[in-house]
């Protein structure tokens, strides 16, 4: 009978220990999430602002034309150049 009593008392260490287990991964799972949330987050955040610097190169190279070197202008008129054919592409879009 004493043996008996001690499985019982071992099943039920191991279903509160296999219980906190299941919270635990729940937790991890939860937080994992939110860190690939900040991550996604974060590279939208880096896209943007590349796309912000590239515009501020592009004003910067139109505004001081002069002094800009053959390189930051072919960039420029590259990045003009992208710009007009999506919004063509976009103007495509619309009308169809």
């Amino acid at each position: 009978m004493e043996s008996l009593e001690l499985l019982e008392q071992y099943v039920s260490q191991l279903l509160n220990e296999h219980q906190e287990l299941m919270r635990q991964v729940d937790a991890l799972k939860d937080e994992n999430k939110r860190q690939h949330d900040q991550i996604l987050q974060a590279h939208a955040d880096l896209h943007h602002l590349k796309q912000e610097y590239n515009n501020l190169l592009t004003a910067h190279t139109l505004l001081l034309a002069n002094e800009a070197s053959d390189e930051n202008r072919a960039k420029a008129k590259q990045r003009i150049t992208n710009i007009i054919l999506q919004v063509d592409k976009a103007i495509e879009a619309l009308t169809q």
